[in-house]
């Protein structure tokens, strides 16, 4: 893992900075928490109905979204930036970071044509009066490969552990800045 720049060393962050690197520690904890729910409960070696590979697509899901909103664009805003919190991605990092940000915009987040599998056929379930009825299977397995798992596990400890470091050397120099009460705008 990464060592932490010191308190003298850490950058100087804006406002919009330090609200992004607050909001990615929690964005962080909730991809983390959905992916130890997913390890705990979904054995790759057994075989699921439809609705419990569902359950472990929602898990998923989760996954996802929550560990790429760091690193988006949102309404303008900055993104989670790794220089501020004093570490480097290594290169299989990057390509696990980036595959998710694709399944992200391509196959999670947005419905992307290119990304759906789903197969439809007409069912003709009472032959003498001629009703058809409408037949869609969708892939119902998971986005990312078992192995791909611990290695997101690493990844995702090493962002939460970095940003962590960079908010307690903040609280050293500058406790005031983390004293705050953030409310949604109503």
């Amino acid at each position: 893992m990464d060592k932490p720049t010191s308190p003298a060393n850490l950058p100087k962050l804006t406002d919009e900075q330090l609200l992004r690197l607050v909001y990615s520690q929690w964005d962080l904890q909730q991809a983390l928490s959905a992916l130890t729910f997913l390890l705990e409960e979904c054995d790759f070696e057994e075989r699921y109905s439809a609705v419990q590979l569902r359950r472990f697509r929602c898990y998923e899901s989760s996954i996802i979204i929550s560990f790429a909103r760091p690193f988006e664009v949102s309404r303008g805003k900055t993104v989670l930036g790794l220089k501020a919190i004093g570490i480097q991605l290594s290169q299989p990092e990057r390509q696990l970071r980036d595959r998710i940000m694709d399944l992200r915009r391509k196959a999670v987040a947005h419905s992307d044509e290119d990304a759906m599998h789903f197969k439809g056929e007409i069912l003709q379930p009472f032959d003498d009066i001629g009703t058809k009825v409408p037949l869609f299977r969708f892939q119902e397995t998971l986005h990312l490969a078992q192995d791909d798992l611990r290695p997101l596990e690493t990844l995702l400890r090493k962002l939460t552990y970095a940003i962590g470091s960079a908010l307690f050397r903040l609280a050293q120099v500058s406790p005031e800045r983390l004293e705050v009460n953030k409310v949604p705008a109503s």
